[in-house]
């Protein structure tokens, strides 16, 4: 767990040698990105572990000006994240657990983790055009963001997904 947190913090900060496309963008062949529409400064992507390149990582990090250095105290903790896929609100939560969080200026921003193994969710959020995210629980997380829906553009997403998972070796 120790070095999916390393991995996932050094992936986030890393923007060189990006490939850039109107909703994503490829970081460091490991990192693939979409920002908010609501705040541009959120991101919701994928990321590719060497190690665990038979898991799909999903990244989420997102922004608050009222935590007042209290999301610091949710690292470790899961979060649960509502869904709705292209108007469709889907039947599970994602959980993610929350990696890091730091100041950056009067904002405190969190990094968000979440191993995901159901080809049947990536399957369809690779066919959709947008995907709306919404913090749901724990509450006391809640209380502490001042945005808890955001929405990301997902169109492109299959074409991008695939040079992502190029990153990883083909084991024959």
């Amino acid at each position: 767990m120790k070095k999916l947190i390393t991995l996932i913090l050094i992936s986030i900060s890393l923007t060189s040698n990006s490939i850039a496309d109107e909703n994503w963008s490829i970081i460091e062949d490991k990192r693939l990105i979409t920002r908010g529409e609501i705040v541009w400064g959120h991101q919701f992507g994928f990321m590719k572990d060497l190690s665990l390149c038979d898991y799909d990582i999903l990244l989420l990090s997102w922004s608050s000006d009222i935590s007042d250095g209290k999301l610091k105290e949710f690292e470790g903790k899961d979060a649960y994240v509502q869904i709705n896929m292209d108007g469709e609100v889907l039947d599970q939560e994602l959980e993610f657990t929350l990696m890091f969080a730091g100041n950056f200026g009067s904002m405190e921003v969190g990094y968000f983790g979440a191993i995901v193994k159901s080809e049947s969710f990536i399957k369809k959020l690779k066919q959709s055009s947008k995907i709306e995210l919404t913090f749901s629980k724990p509450n006391k997380l809640i209380k502490i963001l001042d945005i808890k829906t955001d929405s990301f553009k997902t169109e492109g997403l299959d074409e991008y997904y695939s040079m992502l998972d190029n990153s990883c070796p083909v084991i024959m």
